[in-house]
């Protein structure tokens, strides 16, 4: 009888980077890496929210986040996949209640990336 081999699951038809082409979420601002702003507080000023995005790790949500420098006119983007962030800049978005400040923090030790919070 013929061996059977585990296969992995195909990759996803799209990257993030495949993604971000396509939403035109400030495209001529710049953008910064997640570890740049964490647990320094910034402007929240605008939020796109990515519900149920393939990858090979699975279906998840992200947020792509418009932020400001509390002490400059400086604004960037930013990409956050913690479901605490995710939950709370969507709630606010939805309640018109943007620009907000707020800091996004680390994971508290021994708990999971998508634990942190805003």
């Amino acid at each position: 009888m013929g061996d059977k081999k585990a296969t992995a699951p195909p990759l996803p038809a799209k990257t993030f980077s495949d993604y971000f082409a396509a939403v035109d979420f400030y495209p001529d601002l710049p953008k910064r890496d997640l570890e740049d702003v964490i647990d320094i507080p910034h402007i929240i000023v605008d939020v796109h929210v990515v519900k149920d995005f393939k990858s090979k790790f699975g279906v998840s949500d992200f947020a792509l986040l418009l932020l400001q420098e509390l002490d400059s006119e400086e604004r960037f983007t930013i990409l956050c996949g913690g479901e605490v962030v995710v939950k709370k800049v969507s709630s606010a978005k939805k309640d018109g209640l943007l620009p907000l400040i707020g800091t996004i923090c680390k994971p508290t030790h021994g708990s999971h990336g998508d634990n942190q919070s805003v």
